[in-house]
């Protein structure tokens, strides 16, 4: 793979949304911010959001909802800090600001001053120190529809979200949504594509629902890494195994996915009970190929996290693993 030389630092572009791509840039961004041969990051989030403190803002301000942007950017940051715990903070009470998030209300701001979302993001990101670069796939306003193998149809992500898999269609509209020139261009440079883990339709695909981003990944032939969620989602992935979610990502996607980075360790009972009464499994795999996709699967979980959470590390060196192997 290009990039792995020590004069040529590694272009990675990290696809997602939510909680899961956060995940990922917080398990990677030690090596976008090391001094000898950096990795080059990219973030590229799913701004489709219409529930929570995004979806009201969405719905009052217009334009594109923060709070993935918000998530990833607090990944991204070198170092705990009162900024970074400001970035998070969520209000309380039952105003009108109960439940919104300060930094998304600081991104919108930044946003309406600049006039730009991509130099919004730099000036915060430059405020709180950051690694890497972070980009929303589009700055169009989209809604997230689907309709499953009932003719059932689910318009917004929320809807989505609660959905009756599998899905016979997935679809943005408006359908001719041009993504973020930044964002297109981060793709066609990169080295190396990671599918961040996350909400299978509403997180990880919704981004590659973007014609003209997906086409940009099937031709530069660059390689794919799925890194797999932990657990099925009720709703959305119930009952869909991992070969299911990987058949799903390249279906929609309508690009090869190189390889599959997997959980291997097992949950605690106490947890893996607390996931069975909501409807939610260990998404595990089961053999070495998927779809004709070598499967790699490593001890990822942390084992010290009340939830099916990822470990920083373990990630990160599973990842460097199978990027060798690549």
């Amino acid at each position: 793979m290009r990039g792995l030389h020590a004069d040529q630092p590694l272009r990675v572009a990290a696809i997602g949304g939510g909680t899961g791509l956060a995940a990922l840039l917080r398990a990677i961004k030690c090596e976008a911010g090391r001094s000898r041969d950096p990795w080059k990051l990219t973030g590229i989030v799913t701004v489709s959001d219409n529930g929570g403190s995004s979806g009201r803002l969405r719905a009052e301000l217009g334009g594109i909802p923060p709070g993935d942007l918000r998530n990833c950017l607090s990944a991204l940051t070198q170092e705990q800090s009162v900024l970074s715990d400001l970035l998070d903070y969520r209000f309380k009470g039952e105003g009108n600001l109960a439940g919104h998030s300060l930094g998304n209300l600081m991104l919108l701001a930044m946003a309406d001053i600049t006039g730009d979302w991509v130099r919004a993001i730099r000036q915060l990101a430059g405020v709180l120190v950051t690694v890497g670069r972070l980009y929303p796939s589009t700055v169009m306003p989209v809604t997230l529809c689907a309709e499953d193998f009932q003719g059932r149809r689910y318009i917004g992500e929320t809807s989505v979200n609660v959905c009756k898999p599998p899905l016979a269609r997935l679809w943005l509209e408006p359908f001719d949504v041009e993504p973020l020139p930044e964002a297109l261009l981060a793709i066609m440079q990169a080295d190396l594509i990671l599918l961040a883990p996350g909400s299978l339709y509403t997180s990880t695909a919704a981004n590659l629902l973007i014609p003209e981003l997906s086409r940009a990944i099937l031709r530069t032939e660059t390689p794919v890494i799925y890194v797999a969620n932990l657990m099925t989602e009720p709703g959305e992935s119930a009952g869909l195994d991992l070969e299911a979610h990987v058949a799903t990502l390249q279906a929609f996607g309508g690009f090869p996915i190189h390889a599959v980075l997997a959980n291997s360790a097992p949950l605690s009972e106490p947890i893996l009970r607390r996931y069975h009464e909501e409807g939610g499994f260990p998404l595990l795999a089961t053999r070495a190929s998927l779809c004709g996709v070598p499967v790699f699967s490593q001890p990822l979980l942390d084992p010290d996290a009340q939830l099916a959470r990822h470990h920083p590390s373990l990630l990160n060196q599973a990842l460097r693993e199978v990027i060798e192997s690549l």
